[in-house]
């Protein structure tokens, strides 16, 4: 549909006068028509308005996929406000550090997540109001009001002689970035908007036609991918809180759905559930995979068994979602497809020079879409907005037709089950652990979610940790779906020069020991026996600890005292010096392969203590002699 629209608040007027007995939502047989979305969301704003809210103030909430999340955000969006969906995963910790970042002066929760106000209550001061969406009272020990009480018993007398403008902020959505720290993405008006319009160009939707969402409305693809463009185009949405096999194919045979967009892992379920057998897909139209790669052979296997054609999108929150897409018998395997009218894609090298068809760089976009900027974040804006471009940190290339093909993330992202999780902000929890030294969190392949996240850690000399432990640490300060599938405790991690870790070496490592053969250097210990000086050590007395990984390793520890040497296969928790190193690595060292200081600089050993110590423990020992190796 050709619409002269700019705005949300444009969008939710004309549709409630071109479409009012239109049904946008049906929430388990709740129906929610066009005209009841615009009296219930003026409502809203004008409950705001006497609030003192107005252009440019924050409104966030908490809740999940309900009719009440429109309610919340379009009726803060219609005054000017910008609305602020935060994660429902999100633990109080979490919620705090945003709330305190972007300083909203409402906060709007579902019950469920009323806990979590009451726990970070007397920490969030710029909040002046806090609604529980809940039609019963809850005693909170602290003032609140109830979001159907407002939405029943309030005037709909709102004030609209300055609406917002197409340029306004209507969503600040946060997401993590490689700092570890939430950023909030500001979306404008006119984004939300024309994104909605170009989708429904290139994947129409009709009036009235039935969209399934059963993606969280938190979430871009949720809400800037599904729900904005079902609305553009005057849909149906048919709403459920969340992601059911059972519950899917339910709704599709009951309401004749004709579309939907889900995650990858949700297709990998969808697939084994009986019902995709038994239930009729005639109504079905389109689907639509996006937020993580699904595997060719998988896309076939879909499209054979549900008999609809599927759809891969590629997008980004800063884009206001959707940036490409393969389209309807336009398409090509392991390619994201081509992009949206409106939105330019293009290859930039290291210069921020565009690249030719088949060369490789980062993924830039141009467009209305595109972000105005990181919410009070003007760094981390300018490195991923320069000269119009919005830097997307993804790796690919253009082929000769124009077919987008990503090659890898420039940064560490990990994609569980559609959901981004940042390695970053793990690490930075897992390492105020008392036991630990250092962490990395890198992806490892998981039939069920396609990627989950492993930690690799590191624990302080003389500390014991078990997996368990951590996991149980990890549980109370972040979301569950951030918590590591897997632990695995390393002697040292890979690093640069300047002390980066260096993940890519890390998995490296990680595949490499799974089928190495075992480099023996217990002899090497059994030889120092002979090579030992007692002149050399007379009034000394130290303890040198060595922890070698790997099937050839083992645990030893030299001790020096009086100008005696004792050989003991243990290590000691306090040791006068401690060294940690791979079997291999330990071999290059002693046979003069790999330099020492080499070894600790990029990681391959690990060396604590008295290190002032180490020149006269080495003048202790005789050169060795020619070693075979």
């Amino acid at each position: 549909m050709d619409r002269q629209i700019f705005t949300t608040f444009d969008l939710v007027k004309q549709n409630a006068k071109e479409f009012q007995d239109t049904p946008f939502l049906n929430f388990y047989d709740e129906i929610v028509t066009y005209q009841n979305l615009d009296l219930r969301t003026d409502i809203f704003a004008a409950y705001l308005q006497e609030n003192g809210i107005g252009k440019g103030d924050i409104v966030s909430f908490i809740m999940g996929n309900t009719p009440h999340f429109f309610y919340t955000l379009l009726g803060a969006q219609k005054i000017g406000a910008t609305a602020g969906p935060i994660s429902c995963w999100w633990q109080a910790d979490e919620v705090e550090f945003l709330v305190n970042d972007c300083k909203p002066k409402v906060l709007v929760v579902d019950p469920e997540y009323a806990l979590i106000v009451a726990v970070i209550k007397d920490k969030i001061p710029s909040v002046e109001k806090i609604i529980i969406n809940s039609p019963d009272p809850i005693d909170l020990g602290f003032p609140h009001d109830y979001l159907p009480d407002i939405l029943e018993k309030y005037s709909q007398k709102t004030d609209f002689s300055d609406p917002p403008s197409a340029d306004d902020v209507a969503s600040l959505m946060y997401t993590s970035g490689t700092t570890g720290k939430p950023k909030g993405v500001m979306l404008t008006h006119k984004g939300i908007v024309f994104g909605a319009d170009i989708k429904t160009k290139h994947i129409p939707i009709q009036p009235g036609e039935r969209i399934l969402c059963v993606l969280p409305l938190f979430h871009s693809g949720g809400l800037n991918d599904l729900a904005f463009p079902t609305m553009y185009s005057a849909g149906t949405m048919i709403l459920r809180r969340n992601f059911s096999a059972t519950e899917f194919w339910e709704c599709v045979g009951k309401y004749k759905v004709n579309g939907f967009y889900i995650v990858p892992t949700m297709w990998n379920i969808l697939l084994r559930t009986p019902e995709a057998d038994t239930v009729d897909t005639s109504s079905l139209r389109i689907g639509v995979s996006g937020a993580a790669p699904i595997p060719p052979e998988q896309l076939d296997e879909c499209e054979r068994r549900f008999h609809l054609p599927i759809l891969e999108a590629y997008g980004s929150t800063e884009n206001t979602g959707g940036i490409t897409a393969n389209m309807e018998g336009k398409r090509k395997y392991g390619s994201i497809g081509t992009g949206f009218d409106g939105i330019e894609v293009c290859i930039f090298d290291e210069q921020d020079k565009p690249l030719n068809a088949g060369e490789i760089g980062e993924i830039v976009v141009k467009g209305d879409t595109v972000m105005k900027g990181y919410f009070n974040n003007p760094k981390a804006t300018a490195e991923t907005i320069k000269d119009e471009w919005l830097f997307t940190g993804d790796v690919g290339y253009v082929d000769e037709e124009g077919f987008l093909f990503i090659v890898d993330r420039k940064k560490d992202m990990i994609i569980r089950g559609g959901v981004n999780v940042y390695p970053k902000e793990i690490e930075n929890v897992i390492a105020t652990h008392p036991a630990v030294d250092s962490v990395a969190v890198i992806a490892e392949a998981h039939d069920k979610y396609g990627q989950v996240s492993k930690a690799c850690i590191v624990l302080k000399r003389g500390e014991d940790c078990t997996e368990d432990e951590i996991r149980q640490f990890c549980k109370g300060k972040m979301a569950e779906y951030k918590v590591p599938e897997y632990y695995l405790f390393r002697p040292s991690l890979p690093a640069n020069a300047v002390g980066k870790v260096l993940k890519k070496d890390l998995v490296v490592e990680i595949e490499e020991e799974k089928t190495a053969e075992a480099v023996p250097v217990a002899h090497f210990f059994e030889g120092m026996k002979q090579r030992f000086i007692p002149e050399k050590a007379q009034d000394v007395d130290a303890t040198v600890s060595y922890h070698i990984t790997g099937k050839g390793g083992g645990q030893w520890t030299i001790t020096i005292k009086d100008g005696t040497m004792t050989l003991t296969e243990e290590v000691l928790k306090t040791p006068t010096v401690f060294m940690v190193a791979r079997d291999s690595s330990y071999h290059d060292i002693v046979t003069g392969k790999l330099d020492g200081i080499t070894a600790v600089v990029t990681g391959k050993m690990k060396i604590e203590g008295d290190l002032n110590f180490m020149p006269s423990f080495r003048e202790m020992f005789a050169p060795m002699g020619k070693v075979e190796g």
